[in-house]
């Protein structure tokens, strides 16, 4: 693996790029993880309010930003392998994660394979906890043929999408957004890369929940009231009740979390002092 002694560092390995802005002069390292559709720009204000305390290294995920791969599976042992050789060019011990939305995915994954090097976990509206039945259908063998094939065919799945909703079997506010996400081609082919790809980079929470108890991770989990992507229910439910975890509950929706959390999670950071 290649770093390139910059602000902005790009990962050059078999035909693929990591690309991360490194920012800040603290002792302690933070990792930022965003959403879908975005790049690392989107967490500025994340930066800004934390950069006198840590380092920061700020991803752009694959299939976003500078970041770009091969379309073919990112499995956990891959991931290992280019964080783990990330750590080691950039002299790396132990770091802080802090991460929006899709993001959330690569914190868990990331906590999982290096848990013994995680000091804390800082989850806005994270993905990879609670999967609905949309998500599973499309990912699922048959259901990705179907998936790829909506994605290619927009006014196929426009339709489809007005069926769901005379059928009513997701809520209105759901439709509006999947038709404003999905709405280019871009998004369409980065959704399907994204869920197709990432799909071995699901959060195996047994194992996550035990380490966050033996270890005491701190895990702060930031949530909005309004958000009908990450219920708020469906999480609690999958996470452990221990006292290292703690939630922090907002009256925003889903892509309002980014702005509303910038000034908690300094807070939040600040309070786990490791």
């Amino acid at each position: 693996m290649k770093f390139l002694n910059q602000v902005s560092n790009i990962n050059k390995s078999m035909d693929q790029e990591l690309f991360y802005e490194k920012n800040g002069e603290g002792e302690k390292t933070l990792i930022f993880f965003h959403g879908f559709g975005q790049n690392h720009k989107i967490l500025s204000p994340w930066v800004e309010l934390t950069n006198k305390q840590y380092t920061i290294y700020n991803f752009d995920l694959y299939y976003h930003g500078n970041s770009s791969r091969p379309d073919i599976i990112l499995s956990p042992e891959e991931w290992k392998s280019l964080f783990a050789n990330f750590l080691k060019e950039n002299n790396i011990d132990h770091f802080h994660l802090a991460a929006f939305s899709l993001g959330g995915r690569f914190a868990l994954t990331t906590y999982q394979l290096f848990p013994e090097h995680t000091r804390s976990i800082t989850l806005v509206a994270p993905d990879g906890i609670y999967e609905n039945f949309w998500y599973l259908l499309a990912v699922s063998k048959g259901g990705n043929k179907l998936f790829k094939y909506f994605m290619l065919h927009p006014t196929v799945f426009n339709r489809f999408l007005k069926l769901v909703e005379k059928l009513k079997l997701t809520s209105s506010q759901m439709i509006r957004f999947a038709q404003k996400e999905l709405f280019t081609k871009e998004n369409r082919k980065r959704v399907y890369r994204s869920w197709t790809y990432f799909r071995p980079l699901q959060p195996k929470l047994n194992l996550i929940n035990d380490l966050i108890k033996s270890k005491k991770t701190p895990i702060h989990l930031i949530l909005g009231s309004k958000d009908l992507l990450v219920p708020i229910d469906k999480i609690k439910s999958k996470m452990d009740k221990s006292e290292s975890v703690y939630y922090h509950i907002l009256p925003l929706k889903h892509h309002q979390l980014i702005d509303g959390a910038k000034t908690l999670i300094p807070s939040l950071l600040e309070e786990v002092n490791l």
